[in-house]
């Protein structure tokens, strides 16, 4: 039998105390939900923005689950190996059911035939992971572990965000510039720390974060680098798995005293955008500055 384990994202583990986020206010615009927020950037200069989203797009996101749907996922690998039994019109049969959170298969016929048979319904089991994981946003990580795909759904959210990025932008003066100042933004948005339980929060996409005004590392990490995809498209991105923890690379060039890494023959400037921390662009938590080489990286698809 499979199972198969999400990988959890829960760093920071405690609170770093008051963020950097002076004001926060969401109203119903009709057709839209429409923001207001106050912050301090990395210098501790005020910073304001007000933005208006699409009211449809917000209630979407914010309907979207937060946690894996093992369930769904494995009664949809079922289904395929199901089928697959249907197209054999012999004396083997294939069994397939969900069971302690995987799927059981089972074969019964002639021993000569079993055999063979196992390992076709194995491939079957095995595409359909694959197909699920791929429409749905998923990717298996290099420990085995599934996660959101959080390159990818950077890409979905360009559009969503776009008057966000539009609003923000105003004032800048270029693209580092914009960046720094999106990095601050996200990072005074609250942390959204662990359960009470102790579990984590689960990855809440762009819009319903926006929305909720909390999200945890993965969840910002999405946020902050679709910002940027939507105001500067051509600039490479990357987001960096360690432990526990996501974090972001953007492709601008370095400064004196940027942490970079480099992946897929690119350089990137470390961005860590989960806060409360005020870490500026270019200077990551301690714990990460290597992240780049020692975690896993995962480039934005077109960045």
């Amino acid at each position: 039998m499979a199972r198969w384990m999400l990988g959890v994202l829960l760093w920071p583990a405690v609170a770093f105390g008051a963020g950097t986020q002076k004001a926060f206010d969401v109203e119903d615009g009709g057709t839209t939900w429409d923001f207001d927020v106050r912050w301090k950037d990395h210098g501790g200069q005020a910073q304001a923005v007000s933005f208006a989203v699409p009211r449809d797009s917000v209630d979407a996101d914010r309907t979207e689950r937060t946690w894996f749907p093992r369930r769904e996922f494995n009664e949809y690998v079922v289904r395929q190996v199901r089928a697959y039994n249907r197209s054999l019109k012999g004396k083997v049969e294939v069994t397939a059911k969900v069971q302690d959170g995987g799927v059981a298969i089972g074969v019964s016929g002639p021993k000569d035939k079993a055999k063979a048979i196992m390992a076709k319904a194995e491939k079957v089991r095995d595409d359909a992971i694959a197909t699920w994981v791929a429409d749905n946003d998923y990717f298996f990580r290099e420990g085995g572990e599934l996660s959101f795909d959080h390159a990818s759904l950077v890409a979905e959210y360009t559009d969503d965000l776009a008057p966000v990025a539009a609003a923000l932008k105003e004032g800048t003066s270029g693209r580092r510039d914009y960046v720094e100042k999106v990095l601050s933004f996200v990072q005074a948005i609250p942390y959204e720390a662990q359960k009470k339980n102790g579990g984590d929060p689960g990855y809440r996409r762009p819009l319903a974060l926006l929305y909720r005004n909390r999200g945890d590392c993965d969840s910002k990490a999405v946020l902050f680098l679709g910002l940027v995809e939507a105001a500067y498209p051509e600039l490479d991105e990357a987001v960096v798995y360690v432990p526990g923890h996501a974090l972001t690379g953007v492709g601008l060039p370095a400064k004196d005293g940027d942490r970079t890494f480099e992946a897929g023959g690119m350089e990137f400037v470390y961005a860590e955008p989960v806060g409360p921390a005020p870490h500026p662009l270019g200077m990551p938590d301690d714990k990460n500055k290597n992240a780049g080489k020692k975690g896993e990286v995962r480039v934005v698809p077109g960045g």
